[in-house]
């Protein structure tokens, strides 16, 4: 009896330690594809601004919540300030539903204190994108895409 219950016990044993490795090695699978999806996102992002695809606010708004995942929550700020700069610039302004709470002539003025502060920030925030197209490539199919856009005026 004693010979069964030490066999039971260093089964059970062994389950548990193959259970743990089952599970470590899936947690580091999904990891790894967590980091790699916010990697992948972050060069299309960066590509996207790059490419005149989407205006500058709008890239540093999402660049900023990706990087604070690639990153602890705001750490990327010391590697990228421009963007958290222009993000926290029009934090503030209403996106989406909240813009239809305000009149069109509130809506005029705050488009145009936006558009004032992409202006300031454009060359740095699109030097940052450049860093991060670096730094995480250029997302499949789009090589090329940056030099056959005309650039934007002004």
């Amino acid at each position: 009896m004693v010979i069964a219950l030490a066999a039971y016990a260093g089964w059970l044993c062994w389950r548990v330690a193959s259970q743990k490795h089952e599970r470590d090695t899936h947690n580091a699978a999904v990891l790894a594809d967590t980091k790699a999806d916010l990697a992948n996102s972050l060069a299309v992002i960066a590509d996207s601004l790059l490419t005149r695809e989407l205006n500058i606010s709008e890239g540093a708004i999402r660049l900023k919540v990706l990087l604070d995942h690639w990153y602890s929550p705001g750490s990327g700020q010391d590697d990228y300030p421009a963007i958290y700069r222009l993000f926290l610039s029009t934090a503030n302004m209403p996106r989406g539903e909240q813009r239809d709470a305000y009149s069109s002539r509130d809506i005029r003025r705050l488009d145009r204190d936006r558009e004032m502060l992409e202006v300031e920030a454009r060359d740095d925030v699109l030097r940052e994108a450049a860093r991060l197209q670096t730094h995480f490539g250029v997302p499949p199919g789009r090589a090329g895409l940056n030099q056959t856009r005309p650039a934007e005026p002004g």
